[in-house]
């Protein structure tokens, strides 16, 4: 390791970086019992100055251990957990208490999201036990939002409450990040090890006790114990990459190709045609869901006849059954300028999708069959209107799914670093900096 933080050292020295070792510690990973808990602790130095051992260090917010157990880092969380359940306990007085409904979203977004950050990695690795300690602190919560006294049965609590249990949730975690890395370049270093096969050395203790569990009830006769967990069916250790890949499979959705994530120009479309293109959402008369349809009707017509007229207009919806799976989208092309011909088109968003997708789809369809028209066409086109009914769509297509105006390096640094990083752009400097005195000796040197 000396020799890593020697070229990291001297990296620093040659670029004008100043480390402060003072701030900077070092912890070892290990499994060997003569090793772990701080036996045997290297002496290591960063410029000539001593590092700090830091048993249980913190990075990114999760607390690490030498072997990996995560058993810090769970511990600070159930404490944390349980101070903020004092804050729902008051939400739920007896005398003016919250809804049960209210009380589950304040648990879920002030509690809950405490245990969901970066629980795919250290809950799907954490052992039966520690996962213990974090359900105990759900189950109290789900108490205080369902009211259910003490001896209620775990399963019929949570399913009173609507809240799964939280190794249930972490798994949706890992599956969901499996399924965001997959559809990453194939050049990203995430990618290329969520895809990479280790050969697995740690088997899962787990697995090997239900097991044995299992191979003593069938020579006693009786039934198989059940799983103390779903991924007891693992036989070697859990982590974020085996357990994302087998919830996947177990989804059925581990065969379905993976979309690649949209590559976009940093500003939207319109940025450079300032003026336009134009969003309009707001109705002249205000509308709700429970209105009578002729209302609404009225309401839309009012704000369409209030429009420019277009030289076309593209009516788009799409749909997916459930939200979730087989969605599909269309759109009708109308031509104003071609005494109203009409154009029809219908594209598949794939199996497993959300409506939202479907709408997409359904206005991607609509615009590369509006850019495969004749060029006479085309060129009859001054203005489109485009009509869709789902306010998501709306949202994406104006703000961040197009990619939105990005943070140069200079605006993350900030300061100092600001000119230091221009005058590296400017000159397109790709080596350290030389002092002065070391300019004038390296040619005597050389000489």
């Amino acid at each position: 390791m000396q020799p890593a933080l020697d070229t990291v050292a001297t990296w620093a020295r040659d670029w004008k970086v100043q480390a402060s070792a003072s701030k900077c510690c070092f912890t070892t990973f290990t499994l060997d019992p003569k090793e772990c808990g701080g036996k045997v602790v290297p002496t290591l130095k960063f410029s000539g100055e001593p590092l700090r051992y830091d048993p249980n260090p913190t990075f990114l917010g999760i607390t690490f251990d030498d072997q990996l157990t995560f058993s810090s880092h769970i511990s600070s969380l159930k404490d944390r957990m349980a101070k903020r359940r004092q804050c729902l306990q008051a939400l739920a007085g007896k005398t003016y208490g919250a809804h049960r409904r209210t009380l589950r979203t304040a648990y879920i977004t002030y509690i809950r999201s405490v245990f969901e950050y970066g629980a795919a990695v250290y809950f799907t690795h954490a052992s039966p036990a520690l996962r213990a300690k974090i359900e105990t602190e759900q189950n109290r919560c789900a108490r205080i939002i369902t009211g259910c006294i003490l001896p209620t049965n775990r399963a019929a609590l949570l399913a009173e409450a609507d809240l799964p249990a939280l190794t249930v949730r972490a798994k949706e975690l890992a599956a969901t990040v499996a399924s965001r890395i997959a559809r990453l370049p194939a050049e990203d270093r995430a990618k290329q090890l969520l895809e990479r096969d280790p050969r697995p050395r740690l088997k899962y203790r787990a697995h090997e006790a239900w097991k044995r569990a299992c191979a003593q009830a069938a020579e006693e006769g009786r039934p198989e114990p059940a799983l103390p967990d779903e991924d007891a069916l693992l036989p070697h250790k859990p982590c974020i990459r085996r357990v994302g890949q087998w919830t996947l499979r177990e989804a059925g959705v581990s065969d379905c190709p993976a979309e690649p994530f949209l590559r976009v120009s940093p500003e939207p479309p319109w940025s450079t045609h300032q003026g336009s293109v134009t969003f309009i959402v707001d109705l002249p008369t205000t509308t709700r869901r429970t209105d009578p349809p002729d209302k609404r009707r009225e309401a839309a017509e009012r704000a369409l006849a209030a429009l420019p007229a277009p030289d076309c207009s593209i009516w788009s919806d799409g749909s997916a059954a459930g939200g979730t799976s087989n969605g599909g989208g269309g759109a009708a092309i109308i031509l104003h300028r071609e005494n109203d011909r009409r154009i029809e088109c219908l594209a598949a968003a794939g199996t497993h999708c959300s409506s939202t997708r479907a709408e997409l789809v359904a206005v991607r369809e609509a615009l590369k069959s509006l850019a495969s028209l004749p060029a006479d066409s085309l060129d009859a086109i001054k203005e489109i209107r485009l009509c869709t009914d789902s306010r998501a769509s709306y949202a994406h297509m104006r703000s961040r799914l197009w990619g939105g105006p990005l943070p140069s390096l200079g605006h993350v640094l900030g300061g100092s670093a600001t000119l230091i990083f221009e005058y590296l752009r400017r000159v397109g400097r790709v080596d350290p900096p030389v002092d002065a005195a070391t300019a004038v000796a390296a040619p005597a040197a050389t000489a």
